[in-house]
């Protein structure tokens, strides 16, 4: 039986064991491939010197993971915004519960912005599938991420689900350390930020008595980004329709490995994250609900609106839902000049993936349409 206190397999790095972690990842054979893309007009020798002084995650999320994140972020984006970071209390730990649209990059972002103005970055929840390569897993628990195992079934999964969930509780109430996970298992791949319920019952394992009370404790805040170009958007209208055609459909490491590097590397247009309200006061009116299941949904309900109140809608989003919808309802939020080249676009990502039938098209353009439709649902938008 798994032992549920027990965390050593699934959580990061600790500052001692650092030194020879981050040796090894620099004798990876594509270190010198790296430090060219990334540390252009430095000498590989030398930052492989400075690189062995790192004794603590700190700076190895200083020096290595942050001047690699800024460079991808100005290459493969035009503006990085955000907002509610003046709602933060330094000290004060969080659980960010955020929509997902990137593998890496949206906890990411956030964890550079925390940094630029002055936070501790957070723990980072990241699917095993995900870390199928050694170097893979050991830069992901260097970099604060902690492993959510995705597989199991039966009573494996309760276990691990129990011992995932006290190790987020552990997180936050004992260490006084911010956590971020994803409001659902896996990305959206259609564009729909829905809160899982079964993900908050997840972490109300921590709760022995009163779940709630314990939730409340935790003090949820709901997070939403935005991209204006997914440059997975292609990848996962095929990863949609081949689940339809494929009862039991699943991806391979190399289709994981695709995501992650085309997310990162592809054009984002301009990003926006933003941090909403703490929950708390909700809470009380979550316990007016009869049922646990109520409970639950009364929850994933609220951070459902908070998400899509913050999301920041893009011309490419307008244009999308007007497409879809076959009328002008949001024509004055982007010009025609804009409109012909998200067409453009549109149609350049189906003649390059030979994706002809309309089918595609309409899956492609939900994923863009769909946000502006959740933000009518939940808001009074």
């Amino acid at each position: 039986m798994i032992d549920i206190n027990k965390f050593d397999d699934i959580r990061p790095y600790e500052d001692h064991e650092v030194g020879g972690l981050v040796e090894k990842v620099l004798n990876l054979n594509f270190y010198n491939t790296l430090i060219r893309r990334f540390f252009p007009g430095k000498d590989p020798d030398m930052l492989k010197l400075a690189f062995l002084q790192i004794n603590s995650i700190f700076d190895f999320q200083v020096k290595v993971i942050y001047p690699i994140l800024k460079k991808l972020i100005n290459d493969t984006s035009t503006i990085l915004t955000y907002s509610g970071f003046d709602k933060l209390e330094k000290g004060m730990p969080n659980l960010f519960i955020s929509n997902h649209h990137d593998i890496i990059l949206d906890p990411s972002v956030l964890n550079l912005l925390l940094y630029e103005n002055g936070f501790n970055t957070t723990k980072v929840a990241i699917g095993d599938n995900l870390l199928r390569k050694e170097w893979i897993r050991d830069l992901a628990r260097l970099n604060k991420s902690f492993i959510v195992h995705r597989s199991p079934s039966g009573k494996e999964a309760y276990y691990y689900s129990q011992r995932l969930s006290n190790y987020i509780k552990k997180t936050i109430i004992e260490d006084k350390e911010s956590v971020w996970i994803a409001q659902r298992e896996g990305r959206a791949k259609d564009g729909n930020d829905i809160t899982q319920v079964s993900l908050l019952k997840m972490l109300a394992y921590g709760g022995e008595e009163s779940k709630f009370k314990y939730l409340k404790s935790l003090k949820f805040l709901p997070t939403a980004i935005s991209y204006e170009f997914d440059p997975c958007d292609i990848l996962k209208v095929k990863e949609s329709i081949a689940k339809e055609k494929h009862l039991h459909y699943e991806k391979n490491e190399k289709e994981d490995e695709i995501s992650m590097v085309t997310g990162l590397t592809g054009f984002k247009g301009r990003i926006h994250i933003s941090i909403g309200n703490v929950i708390q006061d909700e809470f009380d009116e979550i316990l007016h609900h009869e049922t646990p299941k109520e409970q639950f949904s009364a929850l994933a309900a609220i951070i459902d609106e908070q998400v899509q109140s913050n999301i920041k809608l893009w011309p490419t989003n307008y244009i999308a839902y007007d497409l879809l919808m076959g009328m002008d309802t949001y024509n004055e939020e982007y010009t025609e000049e804009e409109k012909q080249k998200y067409i453009q676009y549109i149609e350049s990502r189906l003649e390059q993936n030979k994706m002809y039938d309309p089918d595609g098209r309409a899956r492609l353009l939900s994923i863009y349409a769909n946000p502006v439709k959740n933000k009518i649902r939940f808001t009074n938008f």
